[in-house]
């Protein structure tokens, strides 16, 4: 059955892939994201915003009213940004557009599917979450928030009615990753055939490769020995 679908950062990556996808199936789709849309003024209904920008809940609530209820949320929405010392100009912007603009954009929604008795939030997030980064601490302490706060929530609303998915991808061939070494790496698209799925099955999370959320997860417990013997 179509659906009426919000997509938070769908210009580019994984967003304009699933942007894509949900059309081919006949989902009515509105995006938000800083830049144009790459289908132009042909495509769906697309707003040029700044998510971290203070205005952003107010916006999103105006172009709630004027679309009517969304049945469904994807959040694709992320930047990063490396460390170099002692510049922490870009810090707490990563930490906004990746974590704060999320919860705000699920509390704007909330209140109609609470009503409503349904709803589906997905989240994009990071198997970045599961340790730590001393070259992009802004970027995998947004996704641990990212992570830790979809999951939290989607135990306290369950019993509502309200499903919410964070799914947390590996490397995805984007303009986002910045390692040298790029393991499993996936394309915009097969990342995007993973969300199509969620919005059927509706898991509380899923994290893609598996096999690389393992690695990643002993380099956490590494870290943390080390941490506890320093």
């Amino acid at each position: 059955m179509p659906k009426k679908i919000l997509l938070i950062g769908n210009s580019d990556g994984i967003g304009a892939a699933v942007t894509r996808s949900l059309l081919a199936q006949g989902h009515q789709v509105v995006g938000v994201s800083r830049s144009p849309s790459p289908l132009g003024i042909e495509g769906p209904r697309h707003m040029v915003l700044d998510i971290s920008d203070p205005h952003y809940p107010e916006t999103l609530r105006r172009l709630m009213a004027e679309e009517g209820p969304f049945d469904t949320c994807i959040f694709c929405a992320a930047i990063g940004s490396g460390l170099h010392l002692p510049d922490l100009s870009q810090e707490a912007k990563v930490i906004d557009v990746n974590f704060t603009a999320m919860v705000h954009t699920l509390a704007t929604l909330l209140p109609g599917w609470l009503k409503q008795g349904q709803g589906h939030f997905i989240g994009l997030s990071s198997l970045a979450d599961d340790f730590y980064n001393t070259d992009a601490p802004s970027y995998t302490a947004s996704k641990a928030g990212f992570s830790n706060y979809l999951v939290a929530m989607a135990l306290k609303l369950k019993s509502q009615g309200i499903s919410i998915t964070n799914i947390r991808f590996g490397f995805v061939d984007t303009k986002l990753p910045k390692a040298s070494w790029k393991p499993l790496m996936m394309t915009p698209d097969q990342a995007a055939t993973y969300v199509m799925r969620c919005l059927t099955t509706k898991p509380i999370q899923l994290s893609v490769p598996k096999i690389l959320g393992f690695a990643l997860y002993g380099i956490r417990w590494i870290q943390s020995l080390r941490i506890w013997l320093s």
